[in-house]
């Protein structure tokens, strides 16, 4: 059984190698992701405030250094994007992406459509502009305000965890409980490997027992 533990550390090395040398690749990526706002009619102030807020934390799980946030993007591209929000097409999110940088782009265009004065009913479409491929994928809204988390929830499962190499990178905790994890398995593997030889000596092997001449 002593043949196992060498290539058991040689995986174990190679395990760990191969994961610090993935977490490097991830964490050098240039990939950018602008986000443009969302754009909101017919609705009061307040409304619009809290529909800004609910749409901005779909982007909070997105690595920092990759995201350009509202701000960023109306300094570096302020026409461009008053462009876009008013024709929505892939040709006037290439402009943006080519001002800021970013590969993906996203911005929605919503308005209210209640009758109810009581109730506000949003109808609109969230769009993920891709600049590598030049096409955008339109995701279409029609929902009770109320209802708006929930469905900031799929668009960002849909839209935004789905894009590579953007999310926060693993933390330090994380990498030392894998690290620790593999390290335990190692010893394990070996104490068990080392119980086998043992008894394997202790029983004098499978040869047949010694005779006298």
């Amino acid at each position: 059984m002593k043949i196992f533990i060498k290539p058991l550390v040689l995986i174990l090395v190679n395990t760990i190698l191969l994961a610090q040398v993935g977490n490097v690749g991830r964490t050098n990526k240039t990939l950018k992701v602008a986000y443009a706002g969302i754009q909101v009619v017919n609705v009061e102030p307040w409304a619009e405030q809290e529909l800004n807020k609910i749409m901005d934390a779909i982007f909070i799980e997105l690595n920092p250094s990759q995201l350009i946030l509202i701000d960023e993007v109306q300094r570096l591209a302020a026409p461009q994007v008053d462009s876009l929000f008013l024709d929505m097409t892939d040709v006037r999110f290439q402009q943006v992406a080519e001002k800021t940088g970013a590969i993906y782009i996203f911005a929605g265009k919503f308005k209210n459509v209640s009758p109810d004065e009581s109730r506000i009913m949003i109808q609109g479409d969230f769009y993920r502009y891709n600049a590598n491929l030049k096409s955008s994928y339109r995701y279409e809204v029609l929902k009770y305000y109320e209802r708006m988390n929930t469905e900031a929830a799929v668009i960002q499962k849909q839209l935004v965890d789905s894009i590579p190499s953007v999310t926060n990178p693993p933390t330090i905790k994380q990498v030392v409980y894998v690290f620790g994890g593999i390290i335990l398995l190692g010893f394990l593997l070996m104490s068990l490997t080392g119980m086998n030889v043992w008894s394997e000596g202790g029983n004098g092997g499978n040869g047949p027992p010694p005779t006298e001449n």
